[in-house]
């Protein structure tokens, strides 16, 4: 989930004095937020850390004139899929394959005892090419010292580049939140994983709102397993002293029923070479052969054991449209990357150039990336997007997507990233194939109340905190962008009419809230 980092506010159903005390105050004069600070995960190990609406925007404009919207309108932020990760030294003499072996259980010994305890909080990625882990968080995992090697791969992103350490062969291990205890420690019996994996450890990077790169599981251990990600199923987890929540997980390894879900959205795998297989890549000594060096590539997916990895991702097809579709304003295909660890979506600038975009944005983010800050990323709500799938098309009205451009990974520049914000209130499934139809199931939408804003399935002070900060009264110029689920009626702006309803909705903590309220 979105990250808040809010001050609490604490809304007293049935007294009106919250009510009373907007209608004297904030109401009697249009507030246009600045910039919030946030957290969001865009993929490609980078983080949206603050948003900022723009007043002179054509979105401005379009909200005054109270334009319908006729299908479902996407979050800016949608889930984040959190798992706990864990470490062993497991691995396989060297030899020529180099290959990844896929366990259903924890095995081999902690590379920093006791794996239990010693594990922290990622996510899973479908976007990622390799395993990795980042500054503290590698350090909490054991990965320093004698199990990195001396060689480097280039991690790029925005603003740039960074060089991460290859490790020497290991274990890793996941779970969803629900293997946490009430402790904080982590039940080893209840993770699957790879081992003989020779994954990524990239510096600390921090642009002052705290660490956006933590740990990643990636598609050398995703490509294996079907992952189950259920929204309605909310899981907590306290670890550290800090809690953590998402949608529950479950990896199922291919072959095993899938819950039936109302769509499925054709996923193709596309890289350099076709994959059948994951490992990294090193060279014997030629004046040695039977002593090998250092791994040279972490652990991608490969087209057989012991080939040079050359990696890959999954890819569906968008059709997008700008404006009214016409002879002259056609329908643009957008192929993107399928990425569960982007809680956003992104277009290239290609791809806003087929859409005719203005230069004007709707609203602009700061992207914290390996390359450092990067600050007035445009952003714009896309009128109309459409998901092709058996059971039915997905179509989205006023679709919010960060234009960046992001390194290739079929040789040619990607048209974007599909993330999970337009799947905020769906369960879905990633179910990959490298050699035959792979698909994204995706549930019908879920009954979630209003002001439910980190989708835990109450409506507490977390979500009226984040509201009061969404807040710009009536006839507001313009709202920020990650604000626009509050604007029920769609009138532009989030008012006392919209927090009449969260009034309405509020349960308090962990309480559930009732379903269709607001709707």
């Amino acid at each position: 989930m979105q990250k808040y980092n809010t001050p609490v506010v604490r809304v007293i159903v049935g007294t009106g004095v919250i009510l009373l005390a907007l209608a004297g105050g904030a109401e009697a004069q249009t507030k246009v937020p600045s910039g919030r600070e946030t957290q969001i995960r865009a993929g490609y190990g980078q983080s949206i850390v603050a948003v900022h609406p723009n007043p002179a925007s054509r979105e401005a404009r379009a909200a005054r004139a109270d334009v319908f919207y006729p299908f479902p309108r996407p979050r800016l932020a949608g889930f984040s899929p959190q798992i706990a990760i864990a470490t062993s030294d497991e691995n396989r003499p060297p030899d020529f394959e180099f290959e990844h072996d896929l366990e259903s259980s924890y095995v081999g010994l902690p590379l920093n005892a006791p794996a239990n305890r010693n594990f922290v909080i990622g996510f899973l990625d479908s976007g990622a090419s390799f395993d990795l882990a980042a500054g503290t968080y590698a350090n909490t995992l054991g990965l320093r010292g004698v199990y990195l090697t001396g060689n480097t791969v280039t991690i790029g992103g925005v603003g740039g580049e960074v060089a991460g350490t290859i490790t020497y062969p290991i274990g890793y291990f996941i779970a969803g939140l629900s293997a946490v205890d009430a402790t904080g420690a982590l039940n080893l019996n209840a993770v699957v994983g790879h081992s003989n994996v020779s994954m990524v450890v990239a510096p600390e990077i921090d642009c002052g709102n705290g660490e956006v790169l933590s740990a990643v599981a990636g598609l050398p251990l995703m490509a294996f397993y079907n992952s189950i990600i259920r929204v309605d199923t909310p899981r907590r987890a306290t670890v550290g002293g800090v809690t953590y929540s998402g949608p529950d997980i479950e990896l199922r390894q291919p072959g095993v029923p899938l819950p039936v879900f109302a769509r499925k959205i054709a996923l193709e795998f596309g890289g350099l070479a076709p994959a059948t297989t994951a490992n990294y890549y090193l060279f014997p000594d030629p004046f040695d052969p039977d002593t090998f060096e250092e791994p040279l590539i972490p652990t991608l997916l490969s087209t057989i054991p012991g080939s040079p990895p050359l990696g890959g991702a999954f890819f569906a097809t968008l059709l997008v449209i700008e404006g009214e579709a016409g002879p002259t304003n056609p329908v643009q295909e957008m192929r993107v990357l399928v990425d569960t660890g982007a809680q956003s979506s992104i277009m290239s600038e290609a791809m806003a150039a087929n859409l005719s975009l203005p230069f004007e944005p709707d609203f602009t983010v700061d992207v914290c990336g390996v390359g450092g800050l990067v600050t007035g990323v445009p952003g714009y709500f896309v009128d109309y997007v459409k998901m092709n799938a058996r059971g039915g098309a997905l179509e989205f009205s006023r679709a919010p997507f960060v234009v960046l451009d992001l390194p290739a990974v079929e040789g040619t520049a990607l048209d974007g990233v599909l993330g999970m914000n337009f799947f905020w209130d769906r369960n879905v499934i990633f179910e990959p194939s490298l050699d035959a139809s792979g698909f994204f199931h995706v549930s019908e939408a879920l009954p979630i109340a209003y002001g439910d804003s980190d989708v835990d399935l109450d409506v507490d002070d977390a979500d009226s905190a984040f509201f009061m900060t969404c807040f710009t009264g009536a006839d507001a110029v313009v709202m920020g962008p990650d604000c626009d689920h509050l604007d029920l009626d769609e009138d532009g702006d989030v008012d006392l009419t919209d927090f009449a309803w969260l009034q309405a909705c509020f349960s308090g903590a962990d309480l559930a809230a009732e379903p269709f309220c607001g709707y």
